[in-house]
């Protein structure tokens, strides 16, 4: 049995933000040196009262007129959708290495450039953001100083129709540091790795109480190291079904079903995986919510034979105001093992993060994460 413990904190000092927003713009006023133009007799009785707008050509401007040309004289125009942001952070690691034989501390500053794009309308919202950053260590004596922090996320909502939307929910990472959140990944400190989860799903409404939502998510990983790649390298394809029924306006009680095969670039722990869940999604207020999925599950290995055991997940988001945010995730259950040769693990992991603004473009975040590893015993494939 291995037991990691991971304590990560950061505070973020500096996010100065650079919004392409609307810019003020007024009409140049009319030059007050220009002597007015002579009129007929006629002409001044007519404009005796309020002097009448003239249009370039001479000629009276209308009511209507006049009123729509003042509003484009403002020149107010609509806040830019693209957002531009840096962000810088210090923090101390206690373990630079992630290892248990003689870890190496060290203090670290990250910084990063982030663009963010927000489109909605009445059927359709899309979210990106793009990452491009990087962490250095004043102490690493080994390796490279340096870890790239470099990604793409894109959510996209569409309401085909009133009871059938659609969705999609895509993430594209190029990284240096372990995910402790994530089930992908060597637990430790071992080299760029290329990571995608990226889920497709129909949720539709069959009923004003019963509704499904179908779904696909692929993952991959692929690390530039040779070693890593030959146990570690791999893809998932998972197929998802989720039956709610509403029984109150603020809950719904869930009963799932998920489908999983993975396949290895080069070891031999191929496996399709089937989930029995139930569950409950729970808001207790717009800003307060809870997700819970508990059942089992049950491991099929080309070469290994099979596992069986209960799973479970949780997730709890909080933002008492708009200045704060809280979530919390856990997950136990059967997960691929990060050690050569190893046939599963069994893991526990939880985190907790919060963010608190502190001023318009100043945010303070922390975060912990723990995770409890059980790897099966390694094992021979047999022979006939």
């Amino acid at each position: 049995m291995m037991i990691r413990k991971i304590l990560a904190i950061a505070a973020a000092f500096v996010a100065a933000s650079i919004l392409a927003g609307p810019f003020n713009l007024r009409a140049q006023e009319e030059d007050p040196d220009v002597a007015p133009t002579e009129t007929s007799g006629t002409q001044a009785a007519a404009n005796s009262g309020p002097e009448a707008p003239m249009n370039d050509y001479g000629q009276q401007i209308t009511p209507e007129e006049s009123s729509a040309g003042a509003e484009l004289g403002i020149g107010k125009f609509a806040p830019s959708r693209f957002h531009f942001s840096f962000q810088v952070s210090e923090g101390y690691d206690d373990n630079v290495y992630d290892s248990t034989f003689n870890p190496i501390t060290s203090f670290f500053t990250s910084g990063s450039v982030v663009l963010d794009y927000n489109f909605s309308s009445p059927r359709t919202s899309i979210d990106f953001r793009g990452v491009a950053g990087g962490t250095y260590y004043y102490n690493r004596p080994f390796g490279q100083e340096y870890d790239v922090n470099d990604s793409i996320t894109l959510g996209i909502t569409h309401h085909l129709t009133p009871r059938l939307t659609l969705s999609a929910a895509i993430y594209l990472s190029y990284q240096t540091e372990p995910d402790f959140t994530d089930t992908f990944g060597v637990n430790r400190l071992a080299g760029n790795y290329f990571y995608t989860s990226d889920k497709f799903s129909a949720a539709y409404q069959w009923a004003p109480r019963f509704s499904t939502v179908t779904s696909y998510t692929f993952d991959a990983i692929n690390y530039d190291s040779a070693v890593v790649s030959t146990y570690e390298d791999r893809t998932e394809h998972t197929f998802g079904n989720e039956f709610r029924f509403l029984a109150s306006p603020t809950t719904a009680l869930v009963g799932e079903y998920r489908f999983q095969l993975v396949d290895y670039s080069q070891e031999t722990r191929n496996s399709t995986t089937h989930f029995f869940l139930a569950g409950f999604d729970h808001t207790f207020s717009p800003d307060f919510n809870v997700s819970l999925r508990a059942g089992v599950e049950a491991r099929f290995f080309e070469d290994f034979g099979e596992r069986t055991g209960p799973y479970g997940e949780a997730t709890l988001r909080y933002a008492p105001g708009h200045r704060t945010s809280i979530s919390w995730t856990s997950r136990y259950g059967l997960e691929e093992p990060d050690v050569p040769g190893t046939q599963s693990r069994t893991t526990f992991r939880t985190g907790l993060s919060a963010s608190y603004g502190i001023a318009p473009r100043t945010t303070i975040s922390g975060s912990v994460s723990y995770e409890h590893d059980a790897n099966q015993e390694v094992l021979q494939p047999p022979f006939f």
